[in-house]
């Protein structure tokens, strides 16, 4: 089997879907969290550090469809002519309809746009949401992408989420309604989670309406908790050669047509204390594919 070929990735999804390359354009609206203006939280999750996602800091005094365009004309310069904006930064449903609207379709509007992405929680995704998100997904396409993480309520509390799995089970439930691509972002080697617990959040989640996946190891960042527990040795990053193999597993797992948006992170190197190997992507992509191949490992294949 072509190597390549071996899990669903995200760019042949979009190569497919738009008949080139697209780009994502990552974009900060200036909008805040339920964990960190006191709802549900005042200190973040565990591992969160808002600042680590690629020039938001910079970004937030700059208006939505100026940032935007600063995106499209680098990914021109670059030959790329159609692009995804993603709203990345804290939670991008967690504001007023008549807020949201018009930063959404404002962004939607600037020429080269196909899609529009938002990163949010699944608590911060009510029904009131569905007409905003329908006019939009009628002028390109749509992703909602659910930060989830694990589908067990010990980890979510240990890592401090504020949601429980309930939660996030009734928002896929009410998204499978709506026309928008549902994205879950998850995390492998968790605080407190061995082999057996990650791989029925597999099986969970492989039981749901989703279409895509984000899958990464948890990064511990300067400035958060999850340093503090690094630095206590009460938290063990994983080596690559063990995230790859929790990763292959979870992949056969997961059923053959969910597009893989992601099977790594990134961050500044000046933030990450550990693991230090996703700073080397190429690396991480070339020991995923070489260990498929040795495995002769698929997507789906132990999917039940």
């Amino acid at each position: 089997m072509n190597e390549q070929k071996r899990y669903n990735s995200f760019a042949r999804f979009l190569l497919q879907r738009y008949g080139e390359r697209v780009s994502k354009i990552s974009v900060d609206a200036g909008w805040t969290c339920p964990n960190r203006d006191g709802r549900c939280g005042t200190d973040g999750c565990l591992f969160c550090r808002v600042d680590s996602f690629s020039r938001m800091q910079s970004l937030q005094r700059i208006p939505v469809p100026q940032q935007v365009e600063r995106g499209v004309q680098r990914g021109r310069e670059k030959g790329v002519n159609k692009f995804i904006v993603y709203f990345q930064a804290s939670t991008n449903t967690y504001a007023p309809v008549e807020v949201l609207r018009p930063v959404f379709l404002q962004a939607a509007s600037v020429p080269g746009v196909v899609g529009v992405s938002m990163a949010t929680r699944p608590d911060c995704l009510g029904e009131d949401l569905m007409p905003l998100l329908t006019e939009l997904a009628e002028r390109v396409d749509v992703w909602v992408e659910v930060g989830l993480q694990s589908v067990h309520d010990r980890t979510l509390h240990l890592v401090r989420r504020g949601h429980t799995y309930a939660d996030f089970e009734s928002a896929v439930q009410r998204l499978a309604h709506w026309p928008v691509r549902v994205c879950v972002h998850l995390m492998l080697g968790l605080p407190g989670e061995d082999h057996a617990m990650m791989m029925e959040t597999a099986d969970r989640l492989a039981q749901l309406p989703v279409h895509e996946l984000k899958l990464h190891p948890m990064l511990v960042l300067k400035d958060t908790a999850a340093e503090q527990l690094y630095r206590e040795g009460a938290y063990r990053a994983l080596e690559l050669d063990e995230y790859v193999e929790i990763l292959i597993d979870f992949l056969q797992r997961t059923p053959a047509d969910r597009v893989l948006q992601r099977v790594t992170a990134e961050a500044p190197a000046e933030m990450l204390i550990a693991p230090l190997w996703p700073l080397h992507k190429a690396r991480v992509y070339r020991a995923l594919q070489q260990a498929m191949e040795r495995r002769d490992a698929c997507q789906g294949r132990l999917c039940v």
